[in-house]
C-alpha cells in the first residue's frame, strides 16, 4: 500500500514551518559539498565585512499554497567594503529551539562577487 499527502496537508505541514516560527536567511560561501545530508555546521558564511548579515524573515510573510511555500526576496548589500568572499548561494535556518539548516540553494550563476555597493538578491519565490 502506498500513502499519499493530500495538498491540503502539504499546506498545513509548510504552515507550521515557515509560518509559525522566526526563521533566518543568510547566504553562504562554499563551493561545493552542500548535499540533502548537510547540516548548518556545514554553511560557511561570509564574514561582517561589507555589512553582511542574516536577515529575519517574519513569520507572516511567507504565502502557503498549492504545496509551496513563498517569501518576498531578500537583499543583499555590501556597505563600505566588498562582501568577504564570493557568494555561492543562500540557506534557511531557525532561529530558536533547536536551530537547524532548513533549507539552502546553489546559485545557478555562481559564484558571485558583491563588491562595495553592489547587491545580491535572494529569491524566495518558491522555497518548496
Amino acid at each position: 500500500m502506498a500513502g499519499l499527502t493530500a495538498i491540503e496537508g502539504k499546506d498545513d505541514i509548510l504552515e507550521t514551518l515557515y509560518n509559525e516560527q522566526t526563521l533566518e536567511v543568510g547566504l553562504f560561501t562554499n563551493t561545493s559539498g552542500l548535499t540533502a545530508n548537510s547540516v548548518l555546521a556545514d554553511i560557511t558564511q561570509p564574514s561582517a565585512a561589507g555589512g553582511y548579515a542574516v536577515k529575519t524573515l517574519a513569520p507572516a510573510s511567507w504565502t502557503i499554497t498549492n504545496g509551496s511555500a513563498t517569501h518576498p526576496n531578500q537583499l543583499f548589500q555590501a556597505v563600505g567594503a566588498a562582501f568577504s568572499a564570493p557568494i555561492y548561494g543562500y540557506f534557511i535556518k531557525t532561529t530558536s529551539g533547536r536551530i537547524v539548516l532548513r533549507h539552502f540553494e546553489v546559485d545557478t550563476a555562481a559564484p558571485v562577487i558583491v563588491s562595495d555597493g553592489q547587491t545580491y538578491e535572494v529569491d524566495l519565490s518558491s522555497v518548496i
